[in-house]
């Protein structure tokens, strides 16, 4: 378990967060914590605590969760946009693992949750 996040370190890295989520930096397609942390404005180890002891996930957890509520979001604002191109707008490039990780998260595929949401 990662060593508990000051009070101060939370907030301050709960704000460059937060900032990062509402310009959707998740969709950047980065490869590692660190090139995140950089991104977002801390280094990795406060971002990973930060991850662990506010939000109780990992980074990369967090990350996909925010990816798929967007291409949900997208899914039923954009009927006409095909599946992977919704995926590689919220920053998953492999077609085959945003699928996968849209099922494990919804319990269906991007395409049968569309279909099953959309507006009738």
């Amino acid at each position: 378990m990662a060593r508990p996040i000051s009070a101060s370190e939370a907030r301050e890295v709960g704000v460059l967060v937060q900032q990062w989520v509402n310009s959707k930096g998740y969709r950047l397609p980065h490869r590692t914590l660190q090139e995140a942390a950089e991104s977002i404005g801390t280094d990795s180890v406060k971002l990973h605590r930060y991850c662990i002891n506010s939000l109780r996930m990992d980074f990369r957890a967090w990350r996909t969760s925010l990816r798929i509520e967007d291409a949900k979001k997208l899914l039923m604002e954009e009927p006409a946009l095909p599946s992977s191109q919704i995926a590689r707008m919220v920053g998953v490039k492999d077609r085959s693992n945003f699928f996968r990780q849209f099922t494990e998260i919804t319990g269906s595929s991007p395409d049968k949750w569309r279909q099953d949401h959309a507006k009738k």
